[in-house]
């Protein structure tokens, strides 16, 4: 995720030599069997203190959709939005809800106005939205913070809160689903402290609670974790951090789990078995010697890992939410990105095409949010931009005509 808050996938949050937890490797068209996710010992996590009852059982997480992320808060673009998602023919829309500006001033004092706007004009479209919801306002944050990364509440009930109160004020509208957190198993999203599940199950439980209290029919979907391998104190493998939200209770205060199942350079029907031999045929743009293959690095893997883990520990009945993945295409902005060069415009089009038709056909997928459609045309030419879908004057790029033309 980078500062502005938007997740992408990064390559120097992959580890270099890990050992590569055990998947249950499905082909594109099958469910995986269900078995262990990760073969290494967890890293000592708290268990959630006195997390409180789910005031409601959770839900299966809806259905598939064809999602795709976008930025429309503060700069007018919602309605160019809108008219992009309706040519492409998708359903749902995610926004990325900053807490820390709808909620500056203290309190219940919350800024409706961009949200409000969001929900009217997608409900409008016959769009569904989800909401990530992130990043602690200061009067929300434990005393001496670290400024220079964002965090979580010291008090989880604030966010409980301010969670709550958008659930209650967009029921039954377009707003349909909310994400709690996004890749709190990296130390900038976590407040620069102890990447701990247990910790987060705390901040989800009283979350799930609010948001079910205000409005039962709202999903509610677990912060997606960004792959990667242990590098303490910066990262936690994303399979170990998600065996231990399970362990620590989170299956209780959930409806479905969100993935970030990066691509880099390597097509999404490849697992991580497969993909030094991948690399080498796109590109070798990739952060690392290709000597020790990891989970991380496979679209197909990573997914089939989280859904394996679900199963062992009972969530196997819940769907995993997509709420970002895509492959950066056109050359890299930025050098920590440089697999990006590796991937040709032709390349994200029929990958990413391919990567809807596996989640589709796999029958345990929610809605998938491709990442992303207009970071070219508000922030080009940076990293963000690598995986946007159109150009700077929101002229098509191939994914885009691929994807609009792929069958529903």
């Amino acid at each position: 995720t980078n500062g502005d808050g938007n997740a992408v996938a990064v390559v120097e949050n992959l580890p270099q030599a890990p050992a590569a937890p055990a998947v249950a490797a499905a082909p594109a068209e099958a469910a995986p069997v269900a078995e262990a996710a990760a073969e290494a010992a967890p890293a000592e996590v708290a268990a959630a203190s006195a997390a409180p009852a789910p005031v409601a059982a959770p839900t299966g997480g809806g259905s598939f959709g064809y999602g795709i992320q976008g930025h429309v808060v503060d700069n007018g673009q919602i309605f160019p939005v809108l008219d992009s998602i309706g040519g492409l023919g998708f359903n749902w829309f995610k926004q990325q809800i900053e807490w820390k500006r709808f909620e500056s001033a203290g309190p219940g004092q919350i800024d409706w106005g961009a949200m409000d706007e969001i929900v009217n004009a997608s409900g409008s479209r016959g769009v569904s939205v989800l909401f990530s919801i992130v990043k602690a306002p200061a009067w929300a944050r434990e005393s001496g913070f670290d400024g220079s990364v964002e965090g979580p509440p010291s008090d989880p009930q604030t966010y409980a809160n301010f969670v709550g109160a958008v659930a209650g004020r967009y029921c039954g509208k377009s707003l349909k689903a909310i994400e709690v957190w996004n890749e709190q198993n990296l130390h900038y999203e976590w407040g620069n402290k102890a990447l701990n599940p247990g910790e987060y199950v705390a901040l989800l439980a009283p979350a799930f609670n609010a948001i079910k209290g205000a409005c039962p029919s709202m999903l509610v979907i677990s912060g997606a974790l960004t792959p990667a391998g242990n590098n303490a104190p910066y990262a936690m493998d994303d399979f170990t951090y998600l065996e231990e939200m399970f362990k620590a209770g989170a299956n209780n205060y959930l409806d479905g789990v969100g993935a970030h199942p990066s691509g880099y350079n390597v097509p999404p029907s490849v697992t991580w078995e497969g993909a030094c031999e991948a690399i080498q045929k796109t590109g070798n743009s990739f952060n690392g010697a290709c000597d020790s293959p990891h989970h991380s690095w496979s679209f197909q893997s990573t997914m089939t890992g989280y859904y394996n883990i679900m199963n062992v520990y009972g969530g196997g009945n819940k769907l995993v939410w997509p709420t970002e993945f895509g492959w950066a295409a056109g050359g890299a902005f930025n050098p920590a990105y440089k697999y990006a060069d590796d991937n040709d415009y032709q390349e994200q089009a029929q990958w990413t095409v391919e990567a809807y038709q596996m989640m589709r056909n796999w029958g345990w997928v929610g809605p998938a949010f491709l990442w992303n459609l207009n970071f070219r045309v508000i922030a080009d030419r940076t990293e963000l931009a690598q995986w946007g879908i159109v150009d700077s004057s929101w002229n098509p790029l191939p994914a885009y005509t691929a994807l609009a033309q792929m069958p529903k």
